[in-house]
């Protein structure tokens, strides 16, 4: 068994998950920005991991250096306008238009990430208590 084919799957998904932490972080920092009349304001991103060649993947193993194309890309969603007549950034209706961010959404991604990059780190300690332990094996011979 190459264990380095999957300390490196367990790399690749546990890069995947940090960004994901990471995006999401980002939009519940700024889930409460408002935009100014006129001007784009803060639009909330996702992650997108693509894997073009999944049957090589496996097949080579991540050690090659093939990594899953992790992208960040913005949602292109309607501002959320609340009714607040005495806010500054008031448009003539007394709307403010703040960032299109569902707190509620985030925290879900928030904790699936860091799960599954829990479990990603759970892969790779068994990994290397395999290694170890084959190590031992071998010595005791």
């Amino acid at each position: 068994m190459d264990y380095l084919q999957a300390f490196a799957i367990s790399a690749s998904g546990m890069h995947v998950e940090r960004t994901r932490v990471d995006v999401s972080a980002v939009n519940l920092a700024n889930a409460n920005t408002v935009r100014a009349p006129g001007a784009s304001g803060f639009q909330p991103m996702r992650v997108v991991a693509r894997l073009t060649h999944f049957g090589a993947l496996v097949s080579d193993g991540l050690a090659s250096g093939a990594m899953p194309a992790v992208t960040v890309e913005p949602l292109l969603t309607a501002p959320r306008m609340v009714h607040e007549p005495g806010h500054p950034h008031a448009d003539a209706k007394g709307f403010v238009a703040y960032a299109p961010v569902d707190p509620a959404t985030e925290m879900v991604t928030l904790m699936g990430a860091m799960r599954s990059y829990e479990a990603n780190v759970a892969a790779m300690n068994t990994t290397r208590s395999l290694a170890l332990k084959t190590l031992e094996i071998g010595r005791g011979s």
